[in-house]
């Protein structure tokens, strides 16, 4: 009778142990995922726009003399997939004039950077086909985006952008007021 209880242990061992591994494994996958968030500058439905990538695009726009704010790349890169997603049924963004002519400025430009020049090409013409305009803005209105505070917050305007990201109110980073009365000691009698 002793190995037939062993035996039944053994199945209520196993799925213990294999319980323990899931809890791990996800804690520790769960922990990539929120580390993964911090350093993003926005997600846009589950994809993540990484803070570096903004960096790197905006460094080399700067060196090939198209100063642009992180904010605006942030925003480029927020419009790019949803962009790419409404002209999808036209065949998808055929590049230009503009768009070689800004790529070519640039040296060995990124994937990232070549997704923001896309938005920005597109943006700026403001003639997008037929049915596209409404597609994108249906997009944006419909898109789960976060962005990181020190970009400012997600906000739907009229077109062409159809959204803009606006200084956080409060601004999240605000250094102490000096004269505030809570900053000031009161005199000894």
């Amino acid at each position: 009778m002793k190995a037939s209880s062993a035996l039944s242990a053994l199945p209520v061992r196993r799925l213990a142990a294999t319980a323990a591994l899931g809890l791990a494994a996800s804690t520790l996958l769960g922990g990539c995922g929120f580390e993964t968030r911090q350093q993003a500058a926005a997600v846009v439905n589950g994809h993540v726009i990484d803070e570096a990538d903004v960096q790197a695009t905006a460094n080399q726009l700067k060196a090939a003399k198209f100063n642009t704010d992180q904010s605006i790349v942030v925003t480029g890169l927020i419009a790019a997939p949803l962009l790419d997603g409404a002209l999808a049924s036209t065949g998808g963004f055929q590049p230009d004039a503009a768009y070689a002519s800004a790529i070519a400025a640039i040296p060995n430009p990124t994937d990232t950077t070549k997704q923001f020049v896309f938005a920005a090409t597109v943006l700026q013409q403001q003639q997008m086909p037929p049915g596209v305009e409404a597609k994108y803005e249906k997009a944006v209105k419909s898109a789960d985006v976060s962005v990181n505070p020190k970009f400012g917050t997600f906000t739907t305007t009229a077109g062409p952008v159809f959204f803009a990201l606006s200084p956080a109110s409060p601004s999240w980073i605000k250094p102490a007021d000096a004269a505030s009365p809570a900053a000031t000691t009161p005199a000894a009698p």
